[in-house]
Protein backbone atom coordinates (compact mmCIF):
# COMPACT_ATOMS: atom_id res chain seq x y z
CA UNK A 1 0.00 0.00 0.00
CA UNK A 2 2.87 2.22 0.77
CA UNK A 3 4.15 2.60 -2.91
CA UNK A 4 0.56 2.98 -4.09
CA UNK A 5 0.21 6.03 -1.72
CA UNK A 6 3.63 7.53 -3.18
CA UNK A 7 2.25 6.97 -6.79
CA UNK A 8 -1.20 8.64 -6.26
CA UNK A 9 0.49 11.90 -4.58
CA UNK A 10 2.82 11.74 -7.65
CA UNK A 11 0.10 11.98 -10.31
CA UNK A 12 -2.07 14.63 -8.79
CA UNK A 13 1.35 16.71 -8.25
CA UNK A 14 1.74 16.32 -12.01
CA UNK A 15 -1.84 16.73 -13.03
CA UNK A 16 -2.13 20.30 -11.27
CA UNK A 17 1.22 21.17 -12.86
CA UNK A 18 -0.09 19.83 -16.37
CA UNK A 19 -3.02 22.14 -15.66
CA UNK A 20 -1.25 25.26 -15.56
CA UNK A 21 0.51 24.99 -18.51
CA UNK A 22 -2.52 24.29 -20.66
CA UNK A 23 -3.58 27.08 -19.45
CA UNK A 24 0.06 29.17 -20.17
CA UNK A 25 -0.43 32.38 -23.01
CA UNK A 26 2.69 32.72 -25.41
CA UNK A 27 2.84 36.70 -26.74
CA UNK A 28 4.05 36.84 -30.38
CA UNK A 29 6.47 39.35 -29.60
CA UNK A 30 9.00 39.81 -26.63
CA UNK A 31 8.16 42.92 -24.20
CA UNK A 32 11.01 45.59 -24.91
CA UNK A 33 11.84 48.55 -26.54
CA UNK A 34 10.61 48.67 -30.46
CA UNK A 35 11.04 51.61 -32.69
CA UNK A 36 8.24 51.70 -34.67
CA UNK A 37 4.38 49.87 -34.60
CA UNK A 38 3.88 46.62 -33.91
CA UNK A 39 1.41 43.91 -33.65
CA UNK A 40 1.51 41.22 -30.98
CA UNK A 41 -0.51 37.97 -31.23
CA UNK A 42 -1.47 36.03 -28.27
CA UNK A 43 -1.44 31.80 -28.65
CA UNK A 44 -2.62 29.10 -25.68
CA UNK A 45 -3.84 25.80 -26.29
CA UNK A 46 -6.93 24.68 -28.49
CA UNK A 47 -10.11 24.85 -26.83
CA UNK A 48 -8.88 27.95 -24.42
CA UNK A 49 -10.39 30.96 -24.03
CA UNK A 50 -8.00 33.99 -24.15
CA UNK A 51 -9.23 37.72 -22.28
CA UNK A 52 -7.18 40.96 -22.56
CA UNK A 53 -6.55 44.29 -21.02
CA UNK A 54 -4.56 47.46 -22.09
CA UNK A 55 -4.94 50.21 -19.29
CA UNK A 56 -3.70 48.13 -16.05
CA UNK A 57 -6.81 46.47 -15.36
CA UNK A 58 -6.52 42.38 -14.37
CA UNK A 59 -8.38 40.48 -17.06
CA UNK A 60 -11.32 38.46 -16.38
CA UNK A 61 -13.91 36.71 -18.37
CA UNK A 62 -15.77 39.93 -18.62
CA UNK A 63 -12.98 41.58 -20.12
CA UNK A 64 -12.00 41.65 -24.26
CA UNK A 65 -12.19 38.54 -25.54
CA UNK A 66 -8.67 37.56 -27.88
CA UNK A 67 -9.30 36.83 -31.53
CA UNK A 68 -6.94 38.59 -33.57
CA UNK A 69 -3.30 40.41 -33.38
CA UNK A 70 -3.24 43.19 -30.96
CA UNK A 71 -1.57 46.38 -33.13
CA UNK A 72 0.33 48.95 -30.66
CA UNK A 73 1.13 52.25 -31.88
CA UNK A 74 2.70 53.50 -28.35
CA UNK A 75 3.68 52.23 -25.26
CA UNK A 76 1.28 49.89 -24.11
CA UNK A 77 0.37 47.27 -21.43
CA UNK A 78 -1.08 44.03 -22.39
CA UNK A 79 -2.33 41.68 -19.48
CA UNK A 80 -3.87 38.48 -20.25
CA UNK A 81 -5.73 35.66 -18.83
CA UNK A 82 -6.69 32.16 -20.71
CA UNK A 83 -10.15 29.60 -19.61
CA UNK A 84 -11.06 26.30 -20.24
CA UNK A 85 -13.54 23.85 -18.51
CA UNK A 86 -14.40 27.11 -16.19
CA UNK A 87 -10.60 27.16 -14.52
CA UNK A 88 -8.46 30.16 -15.03
CA UNK A 89 -4.49 30.39 -15.63
CA UNK A 90 -2.41 33.28 -14.24
CA UNK A 91 -2.39 36.48 -15.52
CA UNK A 92 0.27 37.45 -18.04
CA UNK A 93 1.84 40.92 -18.27
CA UNK A 94 3.68 42.66 -20.92
CA UNK A 95 4.86 45.95 -21.60
CA UNK A 96 5.65 47.25 -25.29
CA UNK A 97 7.87 50.22 -25.37
CA UNK A 98 7.09 52.29 -28.80
CA UNK A 99 9.69 54.64 -30.07
CA UNK A 100 10.81 55.19 -26.16
CA UNK A 101 14.40 56.48 -27.40
CA UNK A 102 16.28 56.94 -23.63
CA UNK A 103 19.50 55.72 -21.93
CA UNK A 104 17.68 55.88 -18.86
CA UNK A 105 16.07 52.53 -17.01
CA UNK A 106 12.24 51.80 -17.34
CA UNK A 107 9.77 51.05 -14.64
CA UNK A 108 6.04 49.92 -16.32
CA UNK A 109 3.94 49.60 -13.57
CA UNK A 110 0.28 47.45 -14.24
CA UNK A 111 -2.14 48.13 -12.00
CA UNK A 112 -6.34 48.78 -11.32
CA UNK A 113 -6.78 52.24 -12.60
CA UNK A 114 -9.36 52.82 -9.68
CA UNK A 115 -6.43 51.97 -7.38
CA UNK A 116 -4.55 55.40 -8.30
CA UNK A 117 -7.07 57.46 -10.08
CA UNK A 118 -10.51 56.86 -8.92
CA UNK A 119 -12.01 60.47 -7.89
CA UNK A 120 -13.53 59.17 -4.57
CA UNK A 121 -11.05 56.63 -3.45
CA UNK A 122 -7.85 56.98 -5.74
CA UNK A 123 -4.31 57.35 -4.08
CA UNK A 124 -3.68 60.43 -6.35
CA UNK A 125 -6.50 62.32 -5.80
CA UNK A 126 -7.00 64.44 -2.14
CA UNK A 127 -10.73 62.59 -2.14
CA UNK A 128 -13.38 63.49 -0.39
CA UNK A 129 -11.90 63.83 3.16
CA UNK A 130 -9.30 66.00 2.54
CA UNK A 131 -9.04 68.82 5.02
CA UNK A 132 -8.21 72.11 2.56
CA UNK A 133 -4.76 73.86 3.43
CA UNK A 134 -1.90 72.05 3.27
CA UNK A 135 -0.42 69.44 3.86
CA UNK A 136 -4.55 68.20 3.14
CA UNK A 137 -4.80 65.82 5.81
CA UNK A 138 -6.41 62.89 5.81
CA UNK A 139 -6.14 62.97 1.49
CA UNK A 140 -6.19 59.26 -0.13
CA UNK A 141 -2.52 60.29 -0.65
CA UNK A 142 -1.60 59.86 2.72
CA UNK A 143 -2.63 56.48 2.39
CA UNK A 144 -0.42 53.51 4.12
CA UNK A 145 -2.18 50.81 2.26
CA UNK A 146 -0.43 48.37 -0.23
CA UNK A 147 -2.00 46.81 -2.84
CA UNK A 148 -0.32 44.35 -5.59
CA UNK A 149 0.77 45.90 -8.91
CA UNK A 150 2.42 44.44 -11.91
CA UNK A 151 6.32 45.67 -11.92
CA UNK A 152 8.41 45.22 -15.04
CA UNK A 153 11.88 46.68 -15.18
CA UNK A 154 13.92 46.97 -18.35
CA UNK A 155 17.53 48.23 -18.82
CA UNK A 156 18.91 51.10 -21.07
CA UNK A 157 19.10 48.79 -23.96
CA UNK A 158 15.56 47.42 -23.32
CA UNK A 159 15.96 44.31 -22.23
CA UNK A 160 13.19 43.10 -19.51
CA UNK A 161 15.21 42.13 -16.08
CA UNK A 162 12.04 41.25 -13.91
CA UNK A 163 8.53 41.06 -14.50
CA UNK A 164 6.49 40.06 -11.45
CA UNK A 165 3.56 41.31 -9.44
CA UNK A 166 4.66 43.04 -6.30
CA UNK A 167 3.61 45.08 -3.63
CA UNK A 168 3.30 49.04 -4.38
CA UNK A 169 2.19 52.22 -1.69
CA UNK A 170 2.70 55.77 -1.70
CA UNK A 171 6.03 56.60 -0.34
CA UNK A 172 7.72 59.64 1.83
CA UNK A 173 6.50 62.58 3.45
CA UNK A 174 5.19 65.93 2.33
CA UNK A 175 6.49 65.22 -1.16
CA UNK A 176 2.66 63.39 -1.28
CA UNK A 177 1.29 66.28 -2.29
CA UNK A 178 2.87 66.69 -5.47
CA UNK A 179 1.28 65.22 -8.51
CA UNK A 180 3.74 63.00 -8.78
CA UNK A 181 4.38 60.65 -6.19
CA UNK A 182 7.01 58.71 -4.61
CA UNK A 183 6.56 54.47 -5.02
CA UNK A 184 7.92 52.09 -2.58
CA UNK A 185 7.49 48.49 -4.14
CA UNK A 186 8.07 45.43 -2.01
CA UNK A 187 9.03 41.49 -3.32
CA UNK A 188 6.77 39.07 -1.59
CA UNK A 189 5.90 35.57 -1.91
CA UNK A 190 2.32 36.22 -1.82
CA UNK A 191 2.48 38.61 -5.14
CA UNK A 192 5.12 36.83 -6.96
CA UNK A 193 8.88 36.86 -7.24
CA UNK A 194 11.07 37.61 -3.43
CA UNK A 195 13.78 39.85 -4.96
CA UNK A 196 14.35 41.83 -8.08
CA UNK A 197 17.51 39.87 -8.45
CA UNK A 198 19.22 42.31 -10.96
CA UNK A 199 21.95 44.82 -10.34
CA UNK A 200 20.20 47.79 -10.34
CA UNK A 201 22.74 50.20 -9.72
CA UNK A 202 26.03 49.66 -12.17
CA UNK A 203 28.65 51.41 -9.18
CA UNK A 204 27.03 49.17 -6.88
CA UNK A 205 27.83 45.19 -6.73
CA UNK A 206 24.28 44.36 -4.94
CA UNK A 207 22.11 42.25 -7.51
CA UNK A 208 19.61 40.88 -5.22
CA UNK A 209 16.66 44.05 -3.90
CA UNK A 210 13.51 43.16 -1.81
CA UNK A 211 12.43 46.53 -1.88
CA UNK A 212 13.19 49.74 -3.67
CA UNK A 213 11.76 53.01 -3.94
CA UNK A 214 10.82 55.15 -6.94
CA UNK A 215 11.12 58.92 -5.29
CA UNK A 216 9.69 61.76 -6.74
CA UNK A 217 12.68 63.74 -5.58
CA UNK A 218 11.31 64.69 -2.75
CA UNK A 219 11.26 68.57 -1.92
CA UNK A 220 13.20 68.97 -4.81
CA UNK A 221 10.83 67.93 -7.53
CA UNK A 222 9.69 70.88 -9.40
CA UNK A 223 13.53 72.30 -8.94
CA UNK A 224 16.63 70.51 -9.67
CA UNK A 225 15.24 66.83 -8.61
CA UNK A 226 18.55 65.75 -8.58
CA UNK A 227 19.60 67.60 -4.76
CA UNK A 228 20.20 64.26 -2.41
CA UNK A 229 21.33 61.95 -5.73
CA UNK A 230 24.35 64.71 -6.00
CA UNK A 231 25.13 65.30 -2.28
CA UNK A 232 24.88 61.45 -1.52
CA UNK A 233 26.84 60.59 -4.39
CA UNK A 234 29.81 63.16 -3.33
CA UNK A 235 29.89 60.63 -0.25
CA UNK A 236 30.34 57.42 -2.80
CA UNK A 237 34.24 57.30 -0.59
CA UNK A 238 33.27 58.56 2.89
CA UNK A 239 32.19 56.16 5.51
CA UNK A 240 28.36 57.03 5.84
CA UNK A 241 25.45 55.23 5.28
CA UNK A 242 23.74 56.32 2.13
CA UNK A 243 21.16 54.93 -1.01
CA UNK A 244 22.18 54.37 -4.41
CA UNK A 245 20.97 56.39 -6.70
CA UNK A 246 19.60 55.94 -10.36
CA UNK A 247 17.76 57.86 -12.40
CA UNK A 248 14.57 56.18 -14.46
CA UNK A 249 11.53 56.39 -16.57
CA UNK A 250 8.10 55.32 -15.21
CA UNK A 251 5.50 54.11 -17.43
CA UNK A 252 1.64 53.58 -15.12
CA UNK A 253 -0.33 51.40 -17.21
CA UNK A 254 1.22 52.61 -20.34
CA UNK A 255 1.37 56.57 -19.74
CA UNK A 256 4.53 58.34 -19.39
CA UNK A 257 4.57 59.38 -15.76
CA UNK A 258 8.22 61.20 -15.46
CA UNK A 259 11.81 60.73 -14.08
CA UNK A 260 11.83 58.81 -10.85
CA UNK A 261 15.13 58.36 -8.79
CA UNK A 262 15.49 54.71 -7.94
CA UNK A 263 16.61 54.43 -4.66
CA UNK A 264 17.32 51.32 -1.92
CA UNK A 265 14.88 51.37 0.50
CA UNK A 266 16.28 51.89 3.93
CA UNK A 267 15.07 49.09 6.11
CA UNK A 268 16.44 45.53 7.84
CA UNK A 269 17.24 44.41 4.44
CA UNK A 270 19.12 46.90 3.42
CA UNK A 271 21.23 46.81 6.44
CA UNK A 272 21.65 43.02 6.23
CA UNK A 273 23.15 43.43 2.42
CA UNK A 274 25.15 46.52 3.00
CA UNK A 275 26.84 45.24 6.39
CA UNK A 276 26.44 41.81 6.06
CA UNK A 277 24.74 41.90 9.34
CA UNK A 278 21.69 39.45 11.26
CA UNK A 279 18.18 41.67 9.74
CA UNK A 280 16.55 39.88 12.48
CA UNK A 281 19.25 40.70 15.21
CA UNK A 282 19.33 44.98 14.85
CA UNK A 283 17.94 48.26 16.03
CA UNK A 284 16.64 50.66 13.60
CA UNK A 285 15.22 53.74 15.02
CA UNK A 286 13.71 56.81 13.11
CA UNK A 287 13.26 60.52 14.12
CA UNK A 288 13.92 60.80 18.18
CA UNK A 289 12.87 57.50 19.21
CA UNK A 290 10.34 55.89 16.76
CA UNK A 291 11.42 51.78 16.60
CA UNK A 292 11.54 50.65 13.13
CA UNK A 293 12.95 47.59 13.77
CA UNK A 294 14.17 45.96 17.45
CA UNK A 295 14.17 48.29 20.57
CA UNK A 296 15.51 51.32 22.39
CA UNK A 297 16.48 50.17 25.25
CA UNK A 298 20.09 50.94 23.98
CA UNK A 299 19.90 53.99 22.87
CA UNK A 300 17.97 55.32 25.73
CA UNK A 301 21.38 54.17 28.39
CA UNK A 302 23.31 55.85 25.61
CA UNK A 303 21.91 58.99 26.06
CA UNK A 304 20.91 58.46 29.72
CA UNK A 305 24.86 58.38 30.25
CA UNK A 306 25.53 61.27 27.75
CA UNK A 307 23.37 63.43 29.43
CA UNK A 308 24.16 62.58 33.23
CA UNK A 309 28.08 62.53 32.77
CA UNK A 310 30.72 65.02 31.46
CA UNK A 311 32.11 64.12 28.36
CA UNK A 312 35.16 66.20 28.88
CA UNK A 313 36.24 63.45 31.06
CA UNK A 314 38.49 61.33 28.95
CA UNK A 315 37.19 57.94 30.36
CA UNK A 316 33.78 59.17 29.69
CA UNK A 317 34.30 60.10 26.03
CA UNK A 318 35.99 56.38 25.76
CA UNK A 319 32.98 54.93 27.29
CA UNK A 320 30.87 56.21 24.58
CA UNK A 321 33.01 55.43 21.63
CA UNK A 322 32.21 51.98 22.85
CA UNK A 323 28.63 52.84 22.39
CA UNK A 324 28.38 54.97 19.18
CA UNK A 325 30.69 55.07 16.09
CA UNK A 326 31.92 58.61 16.61
CA UNK A 327 33.83 59.09 13.28
CA UNK A 328 30.46 58.04 11.30
CA UNK A 329 28.94 60.30 13.12
CA UNK A 330 30.89 63.34 12.74
CA UNK A 331 30.65 62.94 9.39
CA UNK A 332 26.78 62.84 9.37
CA UNK A 333 27.03 66.10 11.12
CA UNK A 334 29.57 67.60 8.90
CA UNK A 335 27.63 66.60 5.53
CA UNK A 336 24.54 68.11 6.93
CA UNK A 337 25.99 71.10 8.38
CA UNK A 338 27.57 72.47 5.35
CA UNK A 339 25.12 71.66 3.02
CA UNK A 340 23.08 73.47 5.62
CA UNK A 341 19.76 70.67 5.63
CA UNK A 342 17.44 72.92 7.29
CA UNK A 343 14.91 69.67 7.55
CA UNK A 344 17.87 67.70 8.69
CA UNK A 345 16.90 68.16 12.27
CA UNK A 346 14.22 65.14 12.99
CA UNK A 347 15.03 63.55 9.28
CA UNK A 348 16.98 61.25 11.76
CA UNK A 349 17.71 57.17 11.39
CA UNK A 350 20.73 55.17 13.22
CA UNK A 351 20.94 51.59 13.59
CA UNK A 352 23.71 48.80 15.68
CA UNK A 353 23.26 45.25 15.21
CA UNK A 354 22.32 43.42 18.50
CA UNK A 355 25.54 42.23 19.29
CA UNK A 356 28.01 42.87 22.53
CA UNK A 357 30.18 45.81 20.55
CA UNK A 358 27.65 46.83 18.46
CA UNK A 359 27.63 50.47 18.00
CA UNK A 360 24.95 53.03 16.48
CA UNK A 361 25.38 54.03 13.36
CA UNK A 362 23.70 56.96 11.14
CA UNK A 363 22.00 56.82 8.15
CA UNK A 364 22.31 60.07 5.47
CA UNK A 365 19.00 60.27 3.46
CA UNK A 366 16.88 63.12 2.58
CA UNK A 367 19.14 65.57 2.01
CA UNK A 368 16.92 67.77 -0.36
CA UNK A 369 16.79 70.79 1.61
CA UNK A 370 20.86 70.81 1.05
CA UNK A 371 21.95 73.35 -1.24
CA UNK A 372 19.64 76.50 -1.28
CA UNK A 373 16.83 74.46 -1.64
CA UNK A 374 14.41 77.56 -0.05
CA UNK A 375 16.60 80.26 -0.13
CA UNK A 376 19.30 81.48 -2.88
CA UNK A 377 21.53 82.81 -0.29
CA UNK A 378 21.54 79.50 1.74
CA UNK A 379 25.31 79.45 1.94
CA UNK A 380 25.51 82.59 4.60
CA UNK A 381 23.24 80.69 7.15
CA UNK A 382 25.31 79.33 9.51
CA UNK A 383 24.31 75.58 10.13
CA UNK A 384 26.97 75.09 12.78
CA UNK A 385 24.82 77.39 15.62
CA UNK A 386 21.90 75.63 13.95
CA UNK A 387 23.05 72.17 14.79
CA UNK A 388 24.18 72.64 18.07
CA UNK A 389 21.65 74.79 19.01
CA UNK A 390 19.85 74.08 23.11
CA UNK A 391 17.39 75.86 22.92
CA UNK A 392 15.53 75.37 19.10
CA UNK A 393 11.76 74.86 18.44
CA UNK A 394 9.66 71.22 17.60
CA UNK A 395 10.70 71.89 14.20
CA UNK A 396 13.44 72.09 12.36
CA UNK A 397 16.46 71.78 15.25
CA UNK A 398 14.74 70.64 18.21
CA UNK A 399 16.98 70.26 21.51
CA UNK A 400 17.09 65.90 20.98
CA UNK A 401 18.41 66.46 17.87
CA UNK A 402 21.33 68.36 18.63
CA UNK A 403 21.91 67.15 22.03
CA UNK A 404 24.67 64.60 20.99
CA UNK A 405 26.95 66.74 18.91
CA UNK A 406 26.54 69.73 21.67
CA UNK A 407 27.85 67.05 24.32
CA UNK A 408 30.62 65.52 21.92
CA UNK A 409 31.63 69.00 21.51
CA UNK A 410 32.38 69.42 25.17
CA UNK A 411 34.86 66.77 24.43
CA UNK A 412 38.90 68.49 23.45
CA UNK A 413 39.50 65.73 21.26
CA UNK A 414 36.60 65.23 19.40
CA UNK A 415 36.27 69.25 18.80
CA UNK A 416 39.83 68.86 17.22
CA UNK A 417 38.97 65.77 15.29
CA UNK A 418 35.49 67.50 14.12
CA UNK A 419 37.31 71.06 13.27
CA UNK A 420 40.08 68.92 11.50
CA UNK A 421 37.90 66.77 9.60
CA UNK A 422 35.80 69.17 8.57
CA UNK A 423 38.77 71.67 7.39
CA UNK A 424 39.68 68.45 5.26
CA UNK A 425 36.22 67.92 3.74
CA UNK A 426 36.77 71.93 2.75
CA UNK A 427 39.67 71.22 0.83
CA UNK A 428 38.22 67.86 -0.93
CA UNK A 429 34.68 66.63 -1.27
CA UNK A 430 33.13 69.93 -0.64
CA UNK A 431 35.85 71.81 -2.63
CA UNK A 432 34.00 73.92 -5.21
CA UNK A 433 35.30 72.43 -8.30
CA UNK A 434 34.74 69.03 -7.28
CA UNK A 435 30.89 70.21 -5.92
CA UNK A 436 30.63 71.88 -9.25
CA UNK A 437 31.55 68.77 -11.81
CA UNK A 438 28.99 66.35 -10.01
CA UNK A 439 26.35 68.79 -10.41
CA UNK A 440 27.12 69.51 -14.30
CA UNK A 441 27.56 65.50 -14.27
CA UNK A 442 23.75 65.14 -13.44
CA UNK A 443 22.85 67.78 -15.09
CA UNK A 444 24.24 66.20 -18.32
CA UNK A 445 22.52 62.52 -17.41
CA UNK A 446 18.95 64.22 -16.99
CA UNK A 447 19.18 66.78 -19.48
CA UNK A 448 18.63 65.03 -22.20
CA UNK A 449 15.06 63.70 -20.17
CA UNK A 450 14.28 66.53 -18.41
CA UNK A 451 12.13 68.71 -21.19
CA UNK A 452 9.74 66.02 -21.34
CA UNK A 453 9.49 65.41 -17.71
CA UNK A 454 8.91 69.19 -17.00
CA UNK A 455 5.98 69.42 -20.04
CA UNK A 456 4.35 66.23 -18.37
CA UNK A 457 4.01 67.74 -14.90
CA UNK A 458 3.82 71.67 -16.18
CA UNK A 459 7.24 72.73 -14.87
CA UNK A 460 9.54 75.24 -16.06
CA UNK A 461 12.36 73.83 -17.31
CA UNK A 462 14.12 77.07 -16.77
CA UNK A 463 13.30 76.54 -12.92
CA UNK A 464 15.42 73.21 -13.48
CA UNK A 465 18.49 75.31 -14.66
CA UNK A 466 18.00 77.85 -12.33
CA UNK A 467 18.44 75.53 -9.03
CA UNK A 468 21.34 74.04 -11.28
CA UNK A 469 22.71 77.52 -10.84
CA UNK A 470 21.78 77.96 -7.24
CA UNK A 471 23.77 74.77 -6.48
CA UNK A 472 26.87 75.93 -7.91
CA UNK A 473 26.61 79.51 -6.92
CA UNK A 474 26.27 77.35 -2.84
CA UNK A 475 29.29 75.27 -3.82
CA UNK A 476 31.41 78.71 -4.80
CA UNK A 477 30.54 80.90 -1.68
CA UNK A 478 29.75 78.18 1.22
CA UNK A 479 33.49 77.13 1.97
CA UNK A 480 34.70 80.24 2.62
CA UNK A 481 31.10 81.00 4.72
CA UNK A 482 31.89 77.36 6.80
CA UNK A 483 35.96 78.66 7.78
CA UNK A 484 34.14 81.41 9.02
CA UNK A 485 31.29 79.99 11.18
CA UNK A 486 34.19 77.25 12.42
CA UNK A 487 37.01 79.89 13.11
CA UNK A 488 34.42 81.98 15.49
CA UNK A 489 32.85 78.87 17.18
CA UNK A 490 36.10 77.23 18.40
CA UNK A 491 38.61 80.50 18.22
CA UNK A 492 40.90 78.55 15.78
CA UNK A 493 44.03 80.25 14.63
CA UNK A 494 44.48 81.96 11.25
CA UNK A 495 44.01 80.51 7.90
CA UNK A 496 46.83 79.70 5.93
CA UNK A 497 47.69 78.10 2.06
CA UNK A 498 50.11 75.82 1.97
CA UNK A 499 51.97 74.33 -1.28
CA UNK A 500 53.10 70.96 -1.00
CA UNK A 501 55.54 69.83 -3.26
CA UNK A 502 56.27 65.90 -3.50
CA UNK A 503 59.20 64.18 -4.99
CA UNK A 504 58.65 61.48 -7.25
CA UNK A 505 57.86 58.42 -5.86
CA UNK A 506 57.00 60.01 -2.37
CA UNK A 507 53.85 60.49 -0.81
CA UNK A 508 52.39 62.86 2.07
CA UNK A 509 49.59 62.31 4.37
CA UNK A 510 47.71 64.84 6.10
CA UNK A 511 45.51 64.74 8.79
CA UNK A 512 45.45 60.76 8.42
CA UNK A 513 42.36 62.19 5.45
CA UNK A 514 44.23 63.49 2.95
CA UNK A 515 46.84 61.56 0.43
CA UNK A 516 49.25 62.87 -1.54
Amino acid sequence: MKPTTILFILILFSTNIFGQDKLSISFSKLAGKYTESIEVKLTSEVGNTVYFTTDGTRPTSASTRYSKGIKITKTMVIRAIAYAGGQRGQIYTQTYLINENTKFPIVSIAIAPEILFDKTTGWFNPGPNAEAEYPFLNANFWSRDEVGANIEIFESNGSSVFNSRAGVRLFGGMSRVFPQKSIAIACREAYGETRIRHQIFPNKPQKSFKHLVLRNAGSDWGKAHSRDAIITGLLNDVDVSKQAYRPSLVFINGMYWGIYNIREKINRHYLEYEFGVDKDSLDLIEHERSVKVGGIGHYSKLQNFMATHDLSITENYEYVKTQMDVDNFMIYQIVQIFIDNQDGGGNIKFWRPQTADGRWRWILYDTDWGFGLQDEFAYKNNSLAFYTEANGPSWPNPPWSTFMLRKLLTNEEFKNDFVLKFSDYLNTIFETENVITAIDNTRDVLKPEIKRHTEKWNLDYKNWLKHLERMREFSRQRPDYMRDFIGKMFTVGQLVSVEIAVSEGGSINLNNNINF
